[in-house]
């Protein structure tokens, strides 16, 4: 007796539980692929967590063809950003590779060019899954592409290797990054 009387509050308290969290919990992203890019957005976007909002928020605003694009074409825009920088890097990377006479340095740059290569072969696909408007995805690529880079990152903390390249790791870093950001809020 003493069990159905709980069961029976605890089923009229349960309704009320379910309907307090939907309302604290979104159910989804307040954001769709055709909501038009402001400033404002972007300033909101760069402000995720996980993000390095002033690098963002620059980098973005000072392409002219940001504010006039869609967020689905933002992303796309974003994506292929991050591919033509990887591209740069691993073609300075290699001038790198085949000019440095230190052996310890060649390594660590012949290491850092294959993690340049696997995270742009991510950003890559990342690209058609986001062209598809398969964010998920296209969030998990761009994860593995910003993973791919961490590495490098990880192993060149510490060495005595020139700012420039080690700037570029960190600004590819930031930039897949966003590209990952991007795609979750829109998945």
């Amino acid at each position: 007796m003493v069990f159905s009387c709980m069961t029976r509050k605890m089923f009229s308290v349960l309704p009320l539980l379910v309907l307090v969290l939907i309302s604290i919990t979104p159910l989804c992203s307040s954001y769709t692929p055709s909501d038009k890019v402001t400033k404002e957005l972007v300033v909101q976007l760069c402000s995720k967590p996980t993000l390095y909002k002033n690098f963002c928020t620059a980098w973005l605003i000072s392409d002219p063809k940001t504010l006039t694009l869609d967020l689905h074409g933002l992303l796309g825009m974003v994506i292929e950003k991050i591919q033509g920088f990887g591209f740069r890097t691993i073609k300075l990377t290699k001038g790198l590779v085949n000019t440095t006479t230190d052996p310890n340095l060649k390594m660590l740059y012949g290491s850092c060019l294959t993690d340049y290569e696997q995270s742009t072969k991510g950003i890559e696909v990342a690209k058609g899954y986001a062209s598809s408007k398969v964010y998920f995805l296209a969030y998990m690529a761009a994860y593995k592409a910003m993973m791919a880079i961490s590495d490098c990152e990880t192993l060149i903390e510490a060495q005595p290797i020139p700012a420039y390249f080690s700037r570029r790791v960190v600004m590819f870093e930031r930039m897949c990054s966003t590209g990952m950001v991007f795609s979750k809020v829109l998945k």
